[in-house]
Formats: C-alpha cells, structure tokens, sequence
C-alpha cells in the first residue's frame, strides 16, 4: 500500500498534463500512487498520459462530469493513507509531498496541509508567490486591517477568501476526508467549500514556502462564468458562516470583536442581496435545500442567477 495516494482530475489540458504528471512522479517522496481520472477530455491528453509507463500511475476514463466528480471518482480509487490532489495544468515543486506528509506525520492534530504558491503563466513564467491571505486576494476590502485577513488564525482567514486558491494546494489525511465528505457539484468552488468543512474538524497548516506552481493562462474555469461563480460564493458563505460562528473558537474574543472582523470580511461582489436571501434560507441546517440549489434546473437557483447577472450589467454600466 503506499503511502500517499494523488488525484489529478484531468480535461482537455494536453499542453500541461505531462508536466503535471511528472512533478508527481518526480517527487522526492516516491512511495506513492498517481490516478489521473480524464473527464472527457477532447484532445490528446488520453495520448499522452498512455505514454507514460510508471506503473506508479493509474489511467481512469470516464464521461464528462466535472472536476468535482473527477477528483471524487479518484479518491475513491485512492489506497494511500495519505491523499493529494493536483489539478492537471499545475505542478509539484519536487519536495512538496515529503515536506506535507512530514507534518501529518509528526502533528497528530494537523489535517490540512498547504504551502505557500508559485504562479506562473501559460510558459510557465513565474509571475509572482502567493503567500496565503497575506497578498495575491482575490478581491480587496476596504479595512483589512479590521478583517479576518489581519490575524492569524488561518480558519477565521478563510471565512473572508479562499486563500488555498487551489484543489492542487491539499494534501490530507484520508480519516479526516471520511470525516469531511466528498466534493459537492460546485464548479468554481468546490476547493473552497471542501476547506471551510475540513477547517471545523482539523487544523490548517500553510507550509511558508512556494512548493506548487499555480498556472494561469486563458481557459481557467474561473473566467468561464462570473455570475455562477459569485453565486457559488454567496452559497458557500450562507452554509458556512453559520456552523463556524457557532463553534466555539469564535467565542475565544469578545463578541464586539468579531462583530467588527466580520462586518470587515465578508465580501459577496456587491450581491449583499442574494447572500442575505441565501442565509435567511437556513442552508446550514438544511442541507437538502442546499444541495438543491446547485442543480441546474433548480428555479431559486435561476432567479438568484439573474439578479446576479441584472446586477452586475448595471455596475458595469455605471463605471462607463
């Protein structure tokens, strides 16, 4: 059995995929399986991951279902005690495994390991290292120094971004991930959602040091679709908000305090609206509901949808 199994949910990436499949097999921990599950994909990448002959590796086709589906499908096929996902147009830096694994394996009470990131482009130019919340937000709020963002806690952090940015950013043990579930039908935040619930049951470790290179380039899933994207955020803040402001680490400062962080973290696109219609729903507690609310045909879901994208033509056209 090896020690550490890794997933890489696989799409029409043929430029990338070799690369991503190398870093792996590259790795300074080299008791490990690889499953690449390809979801579909239209283009060579079937190819090229048939050319390679590690028997480390493990090819599982299947018909499009999404990234989420593709990365479930391969932790199930997963034997390793350990679990990692890399997405298949990212890379290992060659030590990542070893240093994670280190720390599952020396802190009993550490669940969720990261690291710091390398972005890079298409040509895997390096165009900057995001460290955690610290820098590289995915938006800017008014007073971070009143939010979440200026503390240290890397739980509370996430209340306000997902700062892992990355499935290709987790390394886990598989007990907590049986614990956890597996990942929900989101499209753009599935990474995120899967953090928030690993947050209430383990603790989070950012590793201080770039050891996965996050590539941008034209056809990332997040520049798809802005209005399904900032709806799986307003949802994903109306599950999670209220399990953590129940748990007892929130109660660890004066209720005054957190109000003030709070009121300084959330963030929703300028869709207070949707969110506040999303909490009054009580998504925490009603998981039937919310699951609903991600099926495609789900009429609440299409209303929500268009107000987002009324909404947003209307800043869009205030701003010209």
């Amino acid at each position: 059995m090896p020690k550490v199994s890794v997933v890489i949910p696989s799409y029409n990436h043929a430029a990338y995929v070799g690369d991503a499949v190398a870093s792996v097999l590259n790795q300074s921990e080299s008791d490990l399986e690889l499953i690449v599950v390809d979801d579909g994909s239209s283009d060579h990448t079937l190819d090229i991951l048939h050319a390679v002959t590690d028997p480390r590796l493990r090819v599982v086709p299947q018909a499009n279902q999404g990234a989420h589906a593709a990365i479930n499908r391969g932790l199930r096929e997963a034997v390793g005690r350990y679990l990692a996902i890399l997405d298949s147009d990212d890379t290992y830096h060659p030590n990542r495994l070893e240093k994670a694994l280190e720390i599952l394996e020396t802190e009993p009470d550490a669940g969720l390991i990261g690291s710091h990131i390398e972005i890079v482009d298409g040509e895997n130019r390096t165009l900057g290292i995001k460290h955690g919340y610290r820098d590289c937000s995915p938006w800017l709020l008014r007073f971070p120094q009143r939010s979440f963002r200026a503390g240290q806690d890397l739980r509370a952090a996430l209340l306000t971004e997902n700062y892992w940015s990355t499935t290709s950013n987790f390394v886990f043990r598989r007990t907590t991930y049986g614990r956890a579930g597996e990942f929900r039908p989101l499209h753009y935040a599935h990474d995120w959602d899967f953090a928030l619930r690993m947050a209430r049951l383990t603790r989070l470790v950012i590793l201080p040091e770039p050891l996965v290179r996050y590539r941008v380039h034209e056809t990332n899933t997040i520049r798809t679709n802005p209005p399904a994207m900032i709806f799986e955020i307003c949802w994903c803040l109306a599950v999670h908000l209220p399990q953590h402001i129940r748990d007892p680490w929130f109660a660890e400062v004066p209720f005054e305090t957190r109000a003030d962080q709070l009121l300084h973290s959330m963030y929703a696109f300028g869709m207070e609206r949707v969110l506040a219609f999303l909490l009054l729903q009580g998504l925490a507690d009603n998981p039937g509901t919310a699951f609903r609310l991600l099926e495609a045909g789900n009429p609440i879901r299409a209303l929500c949808m268009e107000w987002i994208t009324e909404e947003l033509e209307r800043q869009k056209n205030s701003a010209d």
